[in-house]
């Protein structure tokens, strides 16, 4: 019995460090990760592209009264309703598109270090 739950521990354990590596690659790639990936599948958000490189999926946000300015650098079929936060001077954080109403879908770029701009 102790040996079927070692073989059980082992094998999680390799399955987490095989997914815990191809994240951190990934990230690396400046790439979604899996993790964006799935949770992106999850809210329907659609997959959007800008100054060549796929954007990660963050979360949906209800923007409210706040104005958004039109992104013009974007690529592929929803670059006509991307929007970002104006006062970055080269590349926004966070680029949004249009759910419903007030509410955007929003999306990052992925970076190894885990802050954006610094």
């Amino acid at each position: 019995m102790r040996r079927q739950v070692l073989k059980w521990i082992m094998a999680i354990g390799a399955l987490f460090i095989i997914y815990i590596g191809t994240e951190l690659f990934l990230m690396y790639q400046v790439k979604p990760t899996i993790y964006s990936t799935v949770k992106r599948w999850a809210a329907h958000a659609p997959e959007i592209e800008a100054y060549g490189q796929k954007w990660a999926y963050v979360d949906t946000v209800d923007i409210g009264t706040s104005t958004l300015t039109k992104f013009t650098e974007g690529e592929g079929p929803y670059k006509d309703q991307m929007y970002y936060f104006p006062g970055r001077p080269v590349r926004p954080a966070y680029i949004f598109v249009p759910k419903a109403g007030t509410e955007y879908y929003k999306y990052q770029l992925s970076t190894f270090i885990f802050f954006y701009g610094i």
